[in-house]
């Protein structure tokens, strides 16, 4: 027993330091810590209006409840309360991008009670994929803890959300770093985060040996941030498929963020069955 302790105890510090190693992406500075030319959102919409715009921008609101969908305007319009955006390279902010950012973080964390994103009060838009000078090259998005700045290309945002099915989703993924550093880096216990990655370890292993995995796409196999955050744009953008390749891993990803996408999508199909028979829907 003692040996099984000690090699949990090892598994775990090992697992630990793949995490804390820096990481270019989400440890370095790229701006200053002023708030000179960021806005927030000028006029918050009235419930009723909110409501009709997630359900005209947003597929994810759609898999809710109308219970759940009313807990995701609460929170929306909390975490929009600190949260301070600007546009880059000639681009313009507007409060319908300002929504749209706001519900990624919404969605992310709807099933988690700390949903604030606390560390991370500014978020830079750009027109287009903007360069690096950290990478020397041109990037679409990074979270840099530093700072507590995400930035992203605002077209790409766009398009992780015009196919929400296609496991490629630049906010989730972007907010999935920030999720990390925010919460889960330094009370990876608290939240579950260590026994997420000791059931996430192997697979990634497996996907540094072979980098054609039959499900996660290839960038996961980058280092363990990036794996935690190709798992987080698969868990929403194909989940049932997730629960079938990797149903331990699928698992874990509900535990840690306290929402079952697959069986949300289950209900939903269901749901729109019945609504297409024109029969009453039970689900």
């Amino acid at each position: 027993m003692g040996a099984l302790v000690l090699f949990t105890l090892l598994a775990c510090y090992f697992l630990f330091q793949l995490f804390d190693a820096k990481d270019t992406e989400t440890a370095s500075p790229y701006l200053d810590e002023d708030y000179e030319g960021f806005v927030q959102l000028s006029q918050m919409p009235s419930d009723p209006e909110l409501h009709a715009i997630l359900l005209e921008t947003f597929a994810y609101y759609h898999l809710l409840v109308s219970s759940e969908q009313a807990v995701f305007r609460v929170r929306l319009r909390k975490i929009l309360g600190d949260k301070w955006f600007t546009g880059r390279d000639g681009l313009e902010v507007n409060d319908r991008m300002i929504l749209q950012v706001g519900a990624t973080m919404a969605q992310l964390t709807l099933g988690i009670e700390r949903f604030y994103f606390p560390r991370f009060d500014r978020i830079v838009l750009f027109p287009d994929a903007f360069y690096s000078k950290l990478f020397e090259k041109d990037v679409k998005g990074m979270t840099v803890f530093h700072t507590g700045v995400v930035l992203i290309s605002w077209p790409h945002y766009q398009e992780g959300y015009s196919n929400p099915t296609d496991r490629l989703n630049l906010g989730l993924h972007e907010m999935a770093h920030a999720l990390y550093l925010d919460y889960f880096g330094h009370r990876r216990m608290l939240y579950g985060f260590d026994r997420w990655s000791i059931i996430a370890l192997p697979v990634f292993e497996e996907m540094k040996r072979n980098t054609q995995h039959p499900f996660l796409r290839k960038y996961a196999g980058s280092n363990m941030h990036e794996f935690w955050a190709v798992c987080v744009e698969h868990f929403f953008e194909a989940p049932i498929e997730f629960r079938e390749k990797l149903p331990v891993l699928y698992k874990a990803m509900c535990q840690i963020l306290r929402q079952d996408m697959a069986r949300r999508m289950d209900k939903y199909r269901i749901k729109r069955s019945y609504e297409a028979m024109k029969l009453p829907a039970s689900v």
